[in-house]
């Protein structure tokens, strides 16, 4: 996060004010989240997720460098995470030592879980546009670059009652008792507070004047491994997204 920050500063500090006035756009977007956690490692009980929604929004400023290049940053609050359902791993935690027999490392059971993540995200992106009709009004736009994300909240939510089984088919109980899953906690202390990644859209744009309205598809990708313990698997952030935004350019007072 401070080498982006220092990067938006010195991007700031490099250009005269007059170059700025005439240069910089400002503005807002805003839209929806589709995002999912994938896996690796070969984990049963990382493994399955399939995707949420939420919001996704994010202030932004963009540094035209020529007619066709320019530099997008900001601030974006992000929506991650995903939910499971159906037959679920649970692994032999401390905190369920109680229910596992000597040498059992998972029990399985019947209920839905998500996790949701909210993200404070600063990415830096390079655009590149092109005009799509002679007025220049219409513009075609693609997008890429890095990101860094501080992770603002985190909570994992359960649902459903199962009998608990020593096998994924659900063929031998644990017992008789049925179990409610019925829950929702914090787990912000389990996963790393950063995140890094790569981000990336596709958009059409509309110019009147100084101001322009546009639509963007994308995504993001992290690359950092979520958990702090990895010893159930690991997982990491990627999101589809669909925003509309509109963009203002200050134009410098003249004399």
């Amino acid at each position: 996060m401070k080498l982006f920050a220092a990067l938006f500063v010195l991007l700031v500090a490099f250009y005269p004010s007059r170059s700025l006035g005439q240069n910089w756009q400002w503005g807002i977007k805003g839209g929806l989240s589709l995002p999912n956690l994938s896996s690796s490692g070969g984990s049963e009980v990382s493994s399955g997720y399939s995707t949420i929604s939420g919001p996704d929004f994010a202030l932004v400023s963009c540094y035209k460098l020529s007619e066709k290049f320019s530099i997008e940053t900001g601030l974006e609050w992000s929506t991650e995470g995903g939910q499971k359902s159906g037959v679920q791993t649970i692994p032999a935690i401390p905190e369920l030592a109680q229910y596992f027999s000597p040498g059992t490392q998972f029990l399985y059971a019947s209920f839905s879980s998500t996790v949701r993540l909210q993200y404070l995200m600063l990415p830096v992106l390079l655009k590149y546009s092109v005009n799509l009709s002679k007025s220049n009004r219409w513009k075609l736009y693609v997008d890429g670059g890095l990101f860094g994300a501080y992770l603002v909240t985190a909570t994992g939510s359960a649902a459903g009652s199962s009998q608990v089984y020593y096998d994924k088919g659900e063929t031998r109980p644990v017992g008789p008792e049925v179990v409610d899953f019925d829950s929702t906690g914090n787990i912000k202390n389990q996963i790393h507070p950063f995140n890094f990644g790569v981000e990336g859209n596709l958009g059409l744009l509309y110019q009147m004047s100084s101001t322009s309205l546009f639509l963007e598809g994308g995504g993001n990708y992290g690359f950092t491994d979520l958990q702090k313990n990895n010893s159930n698997g690991v997982n990491h952030t990627g999101a589809l997204i669909f925003r509309i935004g509109i963009l203002f350019e200050l134009k410098p007072h003249r004399n």
